[in-house]
């Protein structure tokens, strides 16, 4: 009888306390189970999936918070200037067209799980990735005569592979080859850096995130 009196009193105290689970440290901070779940729910938003919360699906999206969270660190470093709005509303906008109305636009957000704050704050993080990388990489890279060989005989086998017509010719197709080269380059740094980094901090995965 007092043992029961005194779970009553236990669950009237602490009701709605909720025990989240520790998915990854990085160093003294932490990711939790809920922080990965709201990745995966939100990401699928913006790609119009369905949402996978699967072991595997589960995994990248912890690496990716990882990897933001060792960006955030480098950007306490950095001088950055503070987004605004009208920064993230570009990206807010190509995602309310997808909607005839701002009414269906929130019962697709309730449909995912997530709020219209949760988007935003995952949108104005996007932005400030992207002039994260801009900023530290794209200045670093330079662009091949060979490199560009390369991509325009790779273009040449696929567009023969899809169209009949003549493929263009090298003058053409040359501001666009070489904004994917471009790309291709800052990722490939981003990545090597993102390796150097992680190889610097303590980074702990538990329970089923364990590689």
């Amino acid at each position: 009888m007092r043992f029961g009196i005194l779970t009553l009193a236990l669950i009237a105290v602490c009701p709605a306390e909720i025990i989240d689970r520790v998915a990854a440290n990085v160093g003294h901070s932490v990711i939790t189970h809920t922080q990965v779940v709201e990745e995966i729910r939100v990401q699928s938003f913006i790609d119009g999936v369905p949402v996978d919360i699967s072991v595997d699906n589960r995994r990248k999206a912890l690496d990716r918070l990882v990897d933001q969270m060792l960006v955030r660190r480098e950007l306490e470093f950095t001088r950055f200037a503070p987004l605004s709005e009208k920064d993230v509303d570009p990206l807010l906008q190509s995602l309310r067209v997808r909607y005839p109305s701002d009414a269906a636009f929130n019962a697709g957000l309730a449909n995912y799980g997530i709020s219209s704050a949760e988007l935003k704050s995952h949108l104005s993080w996007t932005v400030t990735m992207l002039r994260f990388v801009e900023y530290r990489f794209q200045p670093g890279v330079q662009i091949t005569t060979s490199q560009i060989d390369q991509e325009y005989r790779r273009q040449t086998a696929e567009w023969k592979q899809k169209r009949t017509t003549a493929v263009p010719p090298l003058e053409e197709l040359q501001p666009e080859i070489e904004k994917i080269v471009r790309q291709r380059l800052v990722d490939a740094s981003l990545d090597r850096w993102l390796g150097e980094v992680r190889t610097q901090n303590d980074i702990v995965y538990h329970g089923d995130y364990k590689l």
